[in-house]
């Protein structure tokens, strides 16, 4: 690697274009500078300048590494600059969430790209378990889960709540509502299935084991706007957070069972303990928190 002082007396000199001059601008001995000059060629394995007289020419490698200080210094300068700057409305936001959360508040963040452009929103959508090791491992500054996390690693809060939804066709008679006939109808699985349907269970049911291997299932589905399209055709039912069962389309086709007990998953907000979030996530979270608690 280049030494940083060699290099910024070159620079100098080719700038000054006098030996003397390059002392004095820089506080130093006209021997000191030829000295850094001379060291910077060793390191270079090239002549850097050519002596004529009391003047200098630079050789074709020192005008390429004259082209290359510069630059660097300005790379360097605008680098200090960014860091300072700490712009609420320029550069990346890093986040994770479920896919009902990320189709509910995707949208928003688009809204908030378009009137700020400079910034640049990367959301993925994530079960719990994956969202935690993404903000261990710095693929994700914020994510939200389902449940509290007992880790000191992580700065937690609490930002909402979202009730599960029990979705049946609009052809499911709503008298219907003993555990006996919701499962026989038949279930449509997804990734998160059988956990929604063991919370409402619970809720419901509890006088009776849950054994999810009993339920009559109808088919399976890992892509979340498409789970309810079973439904919606009368193929039996499925569980989804409130979220999703919103963005679906065809709203006439499908509607939500009016079990007693409604069950709601807390929404947490986590982030890396002591790890500062720059500015620009601030009114990110801001959203996150208003539309939650609007819904």
């Amino acid at each position: 690697m280049l030494n940083t002082q060699w290099l910024h007396t070159f620079i100098t000199l080719v700038e000054v274009g006098h030996f003397t001059q390059t002392a004095e601008k820089l506080f130093m001995t006209q021997p000191g500078v030829s000295q850094h000059i001379k060291k910077l060629e060793e390191q270079a394995g090239t002549p850097l300048i050519k002596r004529i007289g009391k003047r200098f020419e630079l050789t074709p490698a020192g005008q390429q590494l004259y082209r290359y200080g510069v630059k660097r210094q300005e790379d360097e300068k605008q680098l200090l600059g960014q860091l300072l700057a700490d712009d609420p409305f320029s550069g990346e936001c890093h986040l994770a969430c479920s896919g009902s959360l990320a189709m509910f508040l995707y949208p928003h963040f688009l809204k908030h790209q378009q009137k700020h452009q400079g910034i640049s929103i990367h959301l993925e959508s994530a079960p719990n378990h994956r969202i935690l090791e993404g903000i261990k491992n710095g693929q994700f500054d914020i994510g939200i889960v389902t449940h509290s996390v007992d880790d000191q690693y992580f700065d937690q809060q609490r930002i909402g709540q979202e009730a599960l939804c029990v979705v049946v066709p609009t052809s499911y008679p709503e008298d219907q509502l003993s555990k006996d006939a919701i499962y026989s109808f038949g279930f449509i699985d997804h990734p998160d299935g059988k956990h929604y349907l063991q919370q409402v269970h619970l809720a419901n049911y509890s006088d009776s084991h849950f054994d999810f291997s009993k339920i009559t299932k109808k088919g399976y589905i890992n892509q979340l706007n498409q789970i309810l399209l079973p439904v919606s055709e009368g193929l039996g039912f499925t569980v989804l957070p409130e979220k999703a069962v919103s963005q679906f389309s065809d709203q006439d086709k499908i509607k939500t069972l009016p079990l007693p007990n409604t069950v709601k998953q807390e929404l947490y907000l986590l982030r890396k303990q002591h790890r500062p979030l720059p500015k620009r996530y601030l009114q990110i979270i801001d959203a996150i928190q208003r539309l939650l608690n609007q819904s």
